[in-house]
């Protein structure tokens, strides 16, 4: 029996850059959550955040390195992404670190482009513009920072600044780059939905003879 082929759902699921994204989930992110809310350990917190950041990078180039690029995948990256950045949102705000204001800003902003996307029942994944990676950098580096800068040694009164308004430039790209993709699904959901003779309506005579003479 050919094993390779025994089980080939599970091998789709069950790769290498799946399993690291699993483990960014199940492993990762309820340390971080202990460590901040339990221990109060924030340096040690930082360096999970750390990896956790990273793990986003490696299963992507795990995924393109061994050849195994998945449908499921593609949709496990972008919800473990969006979960981890919940996640720790919220603990940061429950320790006092994060204002709330922030926190609901990216929430609501992911829900109501959820829903929008449900609404017009858009499939596939949008492409990554560059205000988007700008916005993911002062994110990831931003709340880190923010979380070290609690840590107690010198200076971390600068820091804490420089990280804090480094998430609030995140945050509100965040909400911009959250805009922008509604828009994008909105106008296609209408394209799509549109009927065949929709660009003629308006105008009687675009299919029949010119009378005019």
């Amino acid at each position: 029996m050919d094993t390779s082929t025994a089980h080939p759902e599970r091998e789709r699921i069950l790769n290498v850059p799946n399993t690291i994204t699993f483990a960014r989930l199940i492993l990762f992110m309820p340390l971080f959550v202990l460590l901040v809310l339990v221990w109060h350990e924030n340096f040690w917190a930082f360096i999970v955040l750390v990896a956790l950041g990273a793990t986003d990078w490696i299963d992507g180039f795990a995924a393109r390195k061994l050849g195994q690029v998945t449908h499921f995948g593609a949709v496990l990256d972008p919800v473990a992404d969006r979960a981890s950045q919940v996640v720790v949102c919220v603990t940061l705000v429950i320790s006092g670190i994060l204002p709330l204001w922030i926190l609901i800003a990216i929430a609501a902003t992911d829900l109501i482009l959820g829903l929008i996307i449900l609404a017009y029942k858009r499939q596939g994944s949008m492409s990554i513009t560059y205000i988007s990676k700008i916005r993911t950098t002062f994110l990831m580096l931003g709340l880190p920072l923010l979380l070290l800068a609690h840590s107690d040694f010198a200076g971390h009164e600068v820091l804490a600044v420089v990280a804090f308004y480094g998430v609030v430039i995140g945050c509100l790209l965040h909400v911009f780059v959250g805009a922008q993709y509604a828009v994008i699904v909105i106008r296609e959901g209408r394209a799509h939905r549109r009927p065949l003779g929709a660009s003629a309506a308006g105008r009687p005579d675009a299919d029949e003879p010119n009378r005019r003479g």
